[in-house]
């Protein structure tokens, strides 16, 4: 079936719905998408060291197999058709190697350098688009030898004239490495990047989004079917991360990130998307300088209503990615935001403890170490905040201020 789907057949979901016992019994999705990873790397080497037109022809007709391959192993549940957009944005091809590892950066050298020379100068776009799927895996900009390329080539591909896949493929990724970009400052500049670099960045991710230049939403009238969810989830979770750098913050302000944000407020409110109502909350948290001196406006009453009833869905809806986000959300809007209401205190410290409990209960059942790692570190900073609230409520006599969380936001 992974064969079929590799060959981009129309397919039928039920018939591409995965046995789970077989899956299993074989070593889980993780185990076919590393030995497609392995075979496609093979494959560049031995293209690399061809020298007959007909060796090198058949080489980069094996690496590209074997990257469509992986794609087809993106989806938990179902084999996925490589082209299909929901492979995208919902789909992972995470993978451990052989002694059950996380695979490092630098094992991901050559799939940079093939995205880089082979796939983008041979203009093969559903080659690049794979390549840039399988490079989101590696949850980071590269190894420090191949930083600087690997951006480039990200820039590149979020460019106006990009197909859409290509251009959502290079996004994904960027947003999947959205805690290294955010850990950058001029201090700390790694060896390869820069400032300019960055700001060219910054312009192809606003591209990527808006290939032809102003497309705010300024009709707050238009419905939310043209609020493309999976999309916007992933672009508003990389602006979050990175409004919390101020260099960043500069950049998101310029380049016209955050009036975009701006646009989407009334159609994320009237929409059912409450993980997007609560990224926009948490971006305009980190944005709006008057927070600390001034009494809340209505519109800051409206972004802390939403990041404290999304707790309401944070316990029944449980994602260890966004999780920690609200989090931090919530302990900004504690720091800067007024004295809590104690009812209000109440609910929240309930409900927080109600999502730690259920997130529990749900690392409990998951195997692996993608899965534990995004788990464990969503349970640890839920656990910190349910006793930093409860401290509060017992100490309300003496202030709402929280204790110091250096180095955990």
């Amino acid at each position: 079936m992974a064969h079929l789907c590799s060959q981009s057949l129309e397919i039928s979901e039920d018939l591409r719905w995965k046995p789970w016992c077989t899956l299993d019994h074989l070593g889980g999705k993780e185990r076919f998408i590393r030995d497609a990873f392995t075979a496609s790397s093979d494959a560049c080497e031995k293209l690399r060291n061809a020298h007959s037109d007909a060796d090198k022809q058949k080489y980069r007709a094996d690496a590209r197999t074997a990257l469509r391959t992986m794609t087809v192993h993106g989806l938990t549940f179902c084999f996925s058709l490589p082209d299909d957009e929901n492979l995208i944005w919902t789909g992972n091809l995470w993978w451990l190697g052989r002694d059950g590892l996380i695979p490092s950066c630098e094992e991901f050298d050559w799939l940079i350098d093939y995205v880089a020379d082979e796939a983008g100068h041979k203009g093969d776009d559903e080659t690049e688009g794979d390549a840039l799927l399988a490079l989101s895996a590696m949850c980071g900009l590269g190894s420090s030898t191949k930083r600087r390329l690997f951006i480039t080539t990200l820039i590149r591909c979020m460019g106006s004239t990009r197909p859409p896949r290509v251009r959502h493929t290079a996004l994904r990724a960027v947003a999947d490495a959205r805690a290294d970009l955010a850990s950058i400052t001029i201090g700390l500049m790694p060896h390869g990047v820069d400032e300019g670099l960055f700001d060219e960045l910054s312009r192809a991710l606003f591209t990527a989004v808006c290939p032809n230049g102003d497309q705010l939403v300024h009709d707050s009238s238009q419905s939310h079917a043209s609020f493309h969810y999976h999309q916007e989830h992933h672009y508003l979770r990389l602006i979050f991360a990175l409004a919390m750098n101020n260099e960043w913050h500069e950049r998101l302000a310029r380049d016209g990130h955050l009036a975009r944000c701006t646009s989407l407020i009334e159609q994320a409110f009237e929409s059912d998307f409450w993980d997007c109502r609560c990224y926009l909350a948490g971006i305009f948290t980190f944005t709006d300088p008057s927070d600390e001196i001034l009494p809340l406006s209505p519109a800051q009453n409206r972004w802390r209503t939403c990041i404290r009833t999304s707790w309401k869905q944070a316990w029944s809806r449980f994602s260890a990615t966004l999780v920690p986000d609200l989090v931090t959300m919530t302990r900004q809007h504690l720091r800067h935001g007024g004295r809590v209401p104690d009812d209000e205190l109440t609910d929240l410290a309930s409900d927080v403890h109600e999502a730690l409990d259920f997130g529990r209960q749900i690392a409990s059942i998951f195997k692996g170490a993608f899965a534990l790692a995004k788990y464990d570190a969503a349970i640890s900073s839920l656990q910190v905040l349910d006793d930093d609230l409860r401290h509060m409520i017992e100490n309300r006599d003496h202030g709402t201020c929280l204790p110091s969380l250096e180095g955990f936001d």
